[in-house]
């Protein structure tokens, strides 16, 4: 892995396969976008050479080593080049032609071939369909983008984009707005390379500091999950995803599966491995720039330093949508940039100067640095509207926050740019000088709020726990069978009601009476997975009269119907339970529960294993979730069982792989403890 992706963005020599004179195509575009290489660029091409350099009409012709072969070549003539690489032993391609997997079944089964290839000699594939890859520091621009970003020396953001016109849109803005950018990495098809193993190496890339993912869909997503886990607990992975899968329920008989949809379970996952959402590869973008060009912010209180009163109110309102705070500063501050300020103006917070334009250039950076070195705020962000986006001003900024790094001082500042835009110089003078900045209030509190998630993943450790030891599954186990599926989750410490199972209105008359009035009656039979929709549930059953009428309703439901006996319980209707997805693997389910789970959606995903902490950060983000703490005088629930409940069913899940669905619902939640009263085990 390492040395493929080792290949693609650090090679020492390069063959350019399908290089040409001719203006206006891709071989072309290639040649001259290479140029800036520091090392050797070999043309493999039909001439004779290219731009006068010597020119093999085969891959294989060519002496020497080669790192990276780069092909821009038709797709029926991409195999053959393939093949003549992994003869060679060159280490990896990136293969920007089309005309494969995205264009149906006979794509596809070149693709493969390609693929088959490839992995013959140990060639590592970038692509098909992909618009190439940039590592911004070398320079390498091995790529159809006209121009690479220039690199910087602190490092900067990789792009790991799957969509080719899009990842080349967002790739031009990035340039436009003077984005530090360390790599640009264009999956296009995934047909090798995974988004776990992308991920992974660049976790370890010292040039990277902030990853950015424009994805379609995710390859290998139980890997994927696993290294974004480890690389978002050492710097922040931002992700905007497009071509969203469809919902469709699955076909299953338990609530978890015909709830978990693809984008539900997806979703869940990246939250879950700290990888941050964001709503498009714009605002993805614009918090990354934040990212890698300041210190991430260690708590969300802003300082606000502004010449507009409106423009400071709009910014603080955006801001506390993003839930960050603009708290109203101490007296004594308040005190300390009262005698900066205008007597008319405000030290409150958003620090208000007004449009004193003979002042700003003193005024902007005073008050910034008063703020970062105040202890009462974790950001800064300026509004620099109209003549605030003066060049003296930009240099007093640059000075203050070089000057508040050199201290130690690590509070970040965020400029909001609201000017005209012949000043665009200044706001490129600005961000050069390391301070970033975006237009409009809207988009810099959308990028502070998604940096400050970023930074609340850093340093997030997973407990590394022992897992519950799996129960054994023998051969005759008939987990249909509510007794024996009770037994099963016994032996996983998943304690469920008490019940019996019946055959006649005699045995459920017996067991009523023991287990003491009300009774809860439910018909037991293999077609029956939702015992509910049928009528075959029977609640509050006080005597035993009641009793043998309702059993005998209910064995009367489907022949070879039985009936399962239970004390009635009561507490606050939760929904337990478990699926196996086929691209995550085991998923817990966490929500209200009930006959109107599906109706209500209330539910939570994560990745099995979970732990503890984890499951009640699910609970907390239900829409119901008050109902933990008590409703309308009632009692808490006992959490500590019900985040165990959860904690059991995924260590089941990933202990016993027989096990494909498990619905415990409804669990009743009451002060005492969680207690499943309903219970369902799908085996494949």
């Amino acid at each position: 892995m390492t040395v493929g992706l080792d290949a693609v963005f650090h090679p020492r020599r390069i063959a350019l396969v399908g290089a040409s004179d001719r203006p206006e195509t891709m071989g072309r575009l290639l040649w001259d976008n290479l140029r800036s290489f520091p090392g050797e660029v070999v043309p493999v091409s039909r001439s004779a050479s290219v731009d006068g350099v010597r020119a093999y009409a085969d891959l294989a012709d060519v002496p020497g080593e080669i790192d990276l072969a780069v092909v821009g070549l038709p797709a029926d003539s991409v195999l053959a080049a393939i093949q003549a690489a992994a003869v060679k032993g060159i280490p990896a391609a990136v293969v920007l032609s089309a005309g494969f997997a995205e264009i149906g079944d006979e794509g596809a089964r070149l693709q493969e071939r390609v693929v088959s290839a490839a992995r013959s000699g140990g060639v590592r594939l970038v692509g098909p369909n992909c618009f190439g890859v940039q590592n911004c520091d070398l320079p390498l621009n091995a790529s159809i983008a006209p121009g690479s970003p220039t690199g910087d020396e602190r490092g900067g953001i990789s792009l790991v984009t799957q969509s080719g016109s899009y990842g080349m849109a967002v790739h031009a803005l990035g340039r436009d707005e003077a984005m530090p950018f360390a790599k640009v990495y264009a999956a296009g098809n995934k047909a090798d390379i995974t988004d776990a193993e992308t991920l992974a190496y660049l976790r370890e890339d010292p040039a990277t500091l902030v990853i950015c993912l424009l994805l379609e869909s995710i390859s290998d997503p139980r890997g994927f999950f696993t290294q974004a886990r480890a690389t978002t607990a050492v710097k922040p992975v931002i992700a905007a995803l497009t071509g969203r899968s469809a919902a469709g329920k699955r076909a299953a008989v338990s609530h978890t599966a015909a709830l978990a949809a693809d984008t539900a379970i997806r979703d869940a996952a990246m939250t879950q491995a700290g990888v941050v959402r964001a709503s498009s590869g714009l605002a993805m973008l614009d918090a990354a720039k934040f990212l890698a060009a300041q210190p991430m912010p260690t708590g969300n209180r802003v300082g606000i330093v502004t010449n507009s009163g409106g423009l400071g109110v709009e910014l603080s309102d955006l801001l506390d949508a993003e839930q960050l705070e603009v708290p109203e500063l101490s007296p004594g501050l308040q005190a300390e940039l009262n005698r900066l300020i205008p007597s008319y103006g405000s030290a409150r917070n958003p620090v208000d100067m007004t449009p004193i334009w003979s002042r700003y250039a003193a005024l902007y950076p005073a008050l910034i640095d008063i703020l970062a070195r105040s202890g009462e705020v974790d950001i800064v962000i300026p509004i620099l509207l109209a003549r605030a986006g003066s060049p003296e001003v930009i240099q007093g900024l640059a000075s203050v926050v070089t000057a508040l790094r050199a201290d130690g001082n690590t509070i970040p500042v965020y400029g909001c740019w609201v000017t005209e835009r012949a000043r665009q110089p200044q706001a490129d003078a600005l961000q050069q000088a390391g301070i970033p900045c975006l237009p409009w209030p809207e988009r810099t509190a959308a990028a502070a709020g998604t940096a400050l998630r970023c930074a609340s993943a850093i340093g997030r450790h997973s407990s590394h726990r022992e897992l519950r030891p799996p129960p054994a599954l023998p051969a005759t186990t008939d987990l249909t069978d509510p007794g024996q599926a009770s037994d099963f989750l016994a032996a996983a410490g998943i304690k469920v009601a008490a019940s019996v199972v019946c055959d006649n209105t005699d045995q459920a008359a017996d067991a009523a009476a023991r287990f003491g009035y009300p009774a809860v009656l439910k018909a037991v039979h293999p077609e029956l997975s939702h015992k509910s929709d049928v009528g075959g549930v029977r609640l509050g059953l006080a005597d035993d009269t009641a009793v043998r009428k309702a059993a005998s309703d209910l064995l009367d439901l489907r022949a070879g119907c039985r009936v399962l006996v239970q004390a009635q319980g009561s507490g606050v209707e939760f929904v337990i339970g478990g699926v196996r997805d086929p691209g995550f693997g085991p998923v817990v389910m966490v929500g209200l529960g009930g006959t109107a789970v599906e109706v209500l959606g209330d539910v939570c995903f994560a990745v099995a294993p979970v732990d503890a902490e984890h499951v009640e950060w699910m609970l907390r983000s239900l829409r119901g979730s008050a109902l933990l703490d008590g409703s309308r005088g009632a009692e808490p629930v006992h959490l500590v069982a019900l985040c165990d409940l959860a904690v059991a069913v995924g260590d089941l899940l990933v202990g016993v792989p027989e096990v494909s669905e498990i619905d415990l619902n409804p669990v009743l939640a009451s002060s005492a403890g969680a207690v499943p009263v309903d219970w369902r085990i799908v085996t494949v």
